[in-house]
């Protein structure tokens, strides 16, 4: 009886480890879907956006124009679904915003420059 008791603790623990590992909806691949407003060369039609589960983006036209060590935040711990993308001062020869105001909605992807109030947001959709 112990055994078996033993064996479903076991197993209703290792399922409650695993419910509690949250995937960001902002990790993965995301690829430019349509045309782009104009203002960043290296972030345009073709560009891409690469967000791996520590938070840390690689962002740019790929493979030539990319900047990496890009910062995610999550804005709103409520929902998950906003963010901001901030990249590091190397990526000053690479066209690129700043930093992006992003927001998730299931395979789609909207960036806006921080800052920016009017104009249309970057469009992007996952591709993994």
């Amino acid at each position: 009886m112990r055994r078996t008791l033993a064996v479903n603790a076991l197993a209703v623990g290792l399922l409650l480890v695993g419910c509690s590992e949250k995937s960001e909806p902002i990790t993965g691949e995301w690829v430019a879907d349509g045309p782009q407003p104009p203002g960043f060369a290296d972030f345009a039609d073709r560009a891409m956006i690469r967000v791996d589960k520590d938070g840390a983006a690689v962002l740019g036209t790929s493979p030539m124009k990319l900047c990496g060590d890009a910062k995610v935040t999550a804005k709103d711990e409520g929902d998950g679904a906003e963010y901001r993308i901030a990249f590091s001062p190397a990526c000053i020869t690479v066209n690129v915003p700043v930093s992006l105001e992003v927001v998730v909605d299931g395979d789609t992807l909207e960036a806006t420059p921080t800052g920016q109030r009017d104009g249309k947001p970057f469009r992007f959709r996952r591709a993994d």
